[in-house]
């Protein structure tokens, strides 16, 4: 990164990430990443690379998981000088709607541990994205998998 960014601000971010999620509104959430962020995660086919794949990421998540919640485990680990935070968390939610596309709820319920890592700029907005989780458990629990 270019710019340095405060402690602070990243000590905060992950929090800000969880209620993003955790809030439903596609124009909040799309606060708190970059519009041309890299995005990776275990259940996407590629990386996500612009503020429109993140819209529709989250807008399909809710759809499927309307309950979905995502809760802080422990503190940030904050590494200031690279303009990155890890954080781990906890997701639960049911397999209500479709999701991904062209697969119908299945009613299953879930509990998964997880962690992501952030690049954030000064404006406190991720650039980078990584999600660490188990997705066959994820799918298994669901009914999928």
């Amino acid at each position: 990164m270019t710019t340095t960014v405060s402690s602070d601000t990243l000590t905060a971010y992950p929090q800000r990430y969880l209620d993003a999620w955790n809030q439903r509104d596609i124009a909040t959430a799309l606060r708190v990443v970059h519009p041309k962020v890299s995005w990776v995660d275990p259940l996407l086919p590629e990386p996500l690379t612009d503020a429109d794949g993140a819209a529709a990421f989250f807008a399909g998540a809710w759809q499927g998981f309307p309950d979905l919640r995502f809760e802080a485990v422990g503190a940030p680990l904050v590494d200031a000088k690279a303009g990155r935070v890890a954080s781990a968390w906890r997701m639960t939610g049911t397999h209500l709607g479709e999701f991904p596309p062209g697969v119908p709820g299945t009613g299953g319920s879930f509990v998964l541990d997880g962690a992501d890592v952030w690049e954030v700029d000064s404006e406190g907005r991720a650039v980078s994205v990584q999600a660490f989780y188990d997705s066959i458990a994820l799918l298994r629990a669901i009914g999928l998998g």
